[in-house]
């Protein structure tokens, strides 16, 4: 399961699908097309970031973007799973992974996506590929849910969102709840993400 939510982030909810990265002697390349032309600067149709959010701190250290109050809340007692070294994380961008208790039957994925060199704008270059891509905002920024396929009747929710215009991150949600109370919970941990990020800048 954590492998296949981790190469979703990769290959698509990134918006770095086939035709949206391309790779120069193996270095993931975003924001050019096919042709090599730049694409800096647009936005396809992606909101700009009014008040951007500085994330530094926390691509070291992806589980302490969660306080210990706030994994509570969400019923998550035992300390997360980073991942900032794999091959994936080099790609696509570094990430932790919580377990919820049992009964709680969730886990909950936040990824910085550093390898979108252009924010949400790379989500919304590849939302042709995503079957299910649904605008909001968290906590006033802009934000998408988005996924390949349809994951709610599943439990299944990933939401991506723009902290500035060259950063977003992604949240996602598996276990048993279903239809939007996955999405709803999906946002719920995007917002306590910003909750932290705007406490420590």
């Amino acid at each position: 399961m954590r492998v296949t939510s981790i190469l979703v982030g990769v290959l698509v909810v990134g918006g770095v699908a086939a035709g949206c990265m391309a790779k120069q002697n193996g270095t993931p390349t975003v924001g050019s097309d096919p042709t090599g032309t730049s694409t800096q600067g647009e936005t396809y149709g992606a909101p700009r970031v009014g008040s951007p959010l500085d994330a530094t701190r926390f691509l070291s250290q992806p589980c302490a973007v969660l306080t210990q109050a706030q994994l509570e809340g969400f019923g998550v007692s035992r300390a997360g799973e980073p991942d900032t070294d794999s091959e994936i994380a080099r790609a696509s961008g570094p990430g932790c992974l919580w377990h919820a208790r049992p009964e709680v039957d969730s886990t909950i994925d936040v990824s910085f996506l550093t390898g979108n060199k252009n924010g949400l704008a790379d989500t919304y270059r590849g939302r042709s590929r995503f079957k299910f891509f649904e605008e909001t905002t968290v906590e006033g920024y802009p934000a998408v849910f988005n996924d390949p396929s349809d994951g709610r009747p599943h439990g299944d929710c990933n939401i991506t969102v723009g902290i500035s215009d060259t950063l977003a991150f992604r949240a996602r949600e598996e276990g048993g709840l279903v239809g939007q109370a996955v999405c709803d919970r999906a946002k719920q941990v995007a917002a306590a993400v910003i909750a932290t990020l705007k406490a420590g800048s």
